[in-house]
């Protein structure tokens, strides 16, 4: 199977929105069950174009079928801090796209400064667990019962790594 990472660009708005969509509806991986509004994504993907942030999704054959973005906040005490956001679509996962997302997203915002690189996980997706592992980030705590979806808890690990 081939596919590209790139940066993403304005044009794959509806690509990007469509697959966010689709792992957003499994209830699993995501905080969010429904995406953000077409306006808030627009704003979203056009700020970070603009400003060059670390941004990438996973093409095959004109379809998006991942993403991942470091974008640093925009609280001035902690605009060093990138905070991680990534999905693939069900059907592409287990093939090395996060992985190269991953890479990808990193390596883009390692070199823009960034200093900090945080995120969040669900403590029973040990796949994610263990890629971010693979990729330098170190558990720094873990939020208890932090996410109740149809009646279940789930716990949210917290995992971040640096360079200071």
């Amino acid at each position: 199977m081939n596919f590209k990472v790139r940066q993403i660009k304005l044009d794959d708005l509806a690509g990007f929105r469509a697959a966010l969509t689709r792992v957003a509806a499994e209830k699993k991986y995501l905080l969010t069950v429904e995406p953000p509004s077409l306006e808030n994504m627009e704003a979203y993907v056009s700020h970070n174009v603009e400003q060059n942030h670390a941004q990438y999704v996973a093409v095959i054959e004109q379809e998006i079928v991942g993403w991942a973005d470091l974008i640093p906040h925009v609280r001035e005490t902690v605009r060093h801090v990138g905070r991680l956001g990534m999905g693939v679509l069900a059907d592409y996962r287990g093939q090395g796209i996060g992985n190269q997302l991953l890479e990808h997203a990193m390596s883009h915002a390692w070199g823009q400064g960034l200093k900090r690189l945080e995120l969040e996980v669900f403590a029973d997706n040990e796949v994610a667990l263990n890629l971010y592992r693979k990729h330098g980030f170190q558990v720094e705590g873990v939020k208890r019962f932090a996410r109740c979806i149809d009646g279940e808890y789930q716990d949210i690990v917290i995992m971040g790594q640096y360079r200071v």
